[in-house]
């Protein structure tokens, strides 16, 4: 019995080896992706304890934001989010602004993804999806 199943699994598997290799032909674009243009800005309020990082974006020519988010990956001990992931403001969404509070200890990288959902300004294409990493160095105290 375990022979018939292998001969009747064979012809799927064959099947849709095939498609998936003819998918990437059928959807690949003629033009390379442009990267989202992200930069991301931290400052120390005076007098709070807090690490204000402000993430601005910029997408690819003639394409628009419909959508964006930063994410916090990853950050160190002495710089705690407030947030880990803050949903970008304005139209459209060009800026983020995160929240770190700053406490003792030894200093490290704060990792942040910004993400954001592109659409063409005037062609019929769908819309895509871009990531940038951001980093910032936060020293000890």
């Amino acid at each position: 019995m375990l022979v018939a199943r292998r001969r009747r699994a064979l012809p799927s598997a064959i099947l849709v080896g095939a498609l998936a290799g003819a998918l990437p032909a059928t959807f690949a674009s003629s033009e390379p992706r442009a990267g989202l243009g992200a930069t991301m800005d931290c400052r120390t309020e005076p007098g709070s304890g807090r690490l204000v990082c402000t993430v601005e974006l910029e997408p690819p020519g003639g394409q628009r934001l419909t959508w964006s988010d930063a994410l916090v990956v990853s950050a160190p001990a002495a710089a705690t989010p407030l947030r880990s992931r803050v949903r970008g403001s304005g139209r459209p969404p060009r800026r983020i602004v995160l929240g770190f509070v700053l406490g003792s200890g030894a200093g490290g990288r704060i990792e942040v993804l910004a993400r954001a959902v592109v659409c063409p300004v005037e062609t019929t294409e769908r819309c895509v999806s871009l990531s940038k990493p951001l980093g910032y160095e936060v020293e000890a105290r």
